[in-house]
């Protein structure tokens, strides 16, 4: 049932198989390969960065620091406030009498008597 044609186009397939010869490749086409590779699949810092940063227990040590801060500044300021509330009472006259136990006496009397 194969005709001719079809047996010598089998032989001239089979044929051009004998002239091929092996590829070859560049030189050292192998490290450069390996080379890029291991590029692409080593992160860089920034990436090293990134992953760290996205954590949960980064994001938790870092929401617990600003908590911390938060509170130590709320308290400073509170601490402040008070003593510029103290430091007010003692900036007038009386506060500075009562800080270096002065005794204020005057000798008008204010009040006036109605005989």
């Amino acid at each position: 049932m194969i005709t001719n044609t079809t047996q010598e186009k089998v032989e001239a397939a089979l044929n051009s198989i004998n002239n091929i010869s092996q590829a070859e490749m560049p030189p050292f086409f192998y490290t450069r390969l390996v080379a890029k590779i291991e590029q692409q699949a080593a992160p860089n810092w920034w990436q090293l960065l990134l992953l760290n940063l996205t954590k949960p227990a980064f994001a938790v040590v870092t929401l617990l620091l600003f908590v911390v801060l938060n509170i130590t500044a709320i308290a400073a300021m509170l601490k402040d406030n008070q003593q510029s509330n103290n430091t007010a009472e003692s900036s007038t006259i009386q506060g500075f009498a009562q800080e270096y136990n002065l005794s204020v006496s005057t000798v008008y009397n204010d009040k006036r008597d109605s005989k």
